[in-house]
């Protein structure tokens, strides 16, 4: 029996069988350089096969981030609040670790791995020994229950109250709230169906002429009609421009930016709302303000799929106006915060063709 086992981890065929495991086997170096991998869960298109040799982790996954620190990957702000880093460091002193990371892929897809590592020696040098296994599709579809389960059971909450005080309120006032929860169910089932469908690739776009103007103003009136921000102040400036775009993701996408902004800030600062259209560009520009600065740690992972302040469980909201906005709407999202300025997001669009 011994000497099968040594037969078979001494022969190629051992290699081959790795290849097929079905999780990612990577060994790194004291360098962080990668002296062995498995199976890339990058696609080629990315990434060369076999490639891999003295690149850090960061780069044989195709990261964003991997090239934006002096030293390469491990080296930016961005690693800083990195899962795989972080299981990496532990390691380096001497303990095992364990984490989650979400990986901003260079063909705008994204990654979102289990890590664990744990530091060995092979002769006299020292070297991680890293498995990660794929959980996008699992933290996909928890986050997406989580999300709409969390704000159905809000809206379920309110018709409850509503029962139990029917009676003793006027009959305006239950029509009035009667048309704000079916109006949030409508909301939370068609934001479910279109980020699920965005995740999937199975959105089918349909780009339309849209005015600028028209809907921004549409978005700020939806979002007074629910009880929460009926007394908000939101200050609005639009253009008389129309575009080709696809109407109902641009809707989610500024819904989105809006409904961030104003829980972001207090009750009694006001949100500003504005579109414009640089002619020069030919690209029309939608910006939302509120007061409030965002934290630097908050900020490295603002657009990372799964993260949220809003506690556990959340996340979808700047990662899907990220989706969204360079995966259908073929734009560009940014944003600027600062104590003096408060945070201001924008997006910036091109006109499409009808064909596309």
């Amino acid at each position: 029996m011994r000497s099968q086992a040594e037969r078979i981890l001494q022969s190629p065929v051992f290699m081959q069988l790795l290849e097929g495991a079905p999780n990612v086997l990577m060994i790194i170096n004291v360098h962080r350089q990668v002296v062995y991998l498995n199976r890339n869960p990058v696609s080629p298109d990315e990434v060369a096969k076999n490639e891999y040799l003295g690149k850090r982790p960061g780069e044989c996954l195709a990261c964003v981030n991997a090239t934006k620190g002096e030293l390469g990957c491990g080296s930016s702000e961005f690693c800083k609040v990195c899962g795989f880093n972080a299981a990496i460091t532990a390691s380096e002193g001497g303990k095992h670790g364990s984490d989650e990371c979400h990986i901003a892929l260079l063909n705008g897809a994204s990654l979102t791995m289990s890590v664990s590592s744990k530091p060995f020696m092979f002769g006299k040098e020292n070297f991680i020994f890293c498995t990660l296994e794929n959980i996008s599709e699992k933290k996909r579809r928890q986050m997406l229950e989580s999300i709409f389960l969390h704000d159905i059971l809000n809206t379920a909450a309110i018709l409850e109250g509503l029962s139990e005080t029917y009676d003793k309120m006027p009959d305006s006032q239950i029509k009035m709230m009667l048309n704000d929860i079916s109006a949030n169910i409508n909301e939370e089932v068609q934001s479910y169906r279109l980020i699920s469908n965005a995740e999937t690739r199975t959105l089918k776009p349909n780009y339309a002429l849209v005015d600028l103007s028209e809907i921004t103003v549409e978005v700020v009136r939806s979002l007074r009609s629910m009880q929460k921000f009926r007394n908000r102040k939101i200050n609005i400036q639009g253009v008389d421009k129309k575009i080709v775009t696809e109407r109902t993701l641009l809707r989610r996408v500024l819904i989105n930016l809006v409904k961030n902004a104003l829980e972001a800030s207090k009750n009694d600062d006001p949100v500003e709302v504005s579109s414009d259209y640089d002619e020069t560009r030919q690209r029309a520009h939608f910006s939302v303000k509120n007061p409030q600065a965002i934290p630097r740690a908050s900020q490295l992972k603002l657009f990372q799929k799964s993260f949220s302040t809003k506690g556990k469980g959340r996340g979808w909201g700047t990662y899907s106006i990220k989706v969204l906005t360079e995966k259908y709407l073929k734009g560009q999202v940014a944003f600027t915060t600062s104590e003096e300025t408060g945070t201001i997001f924008t997006i910036s669009i091109p006109s499409l063709e009808k064909q596309e």
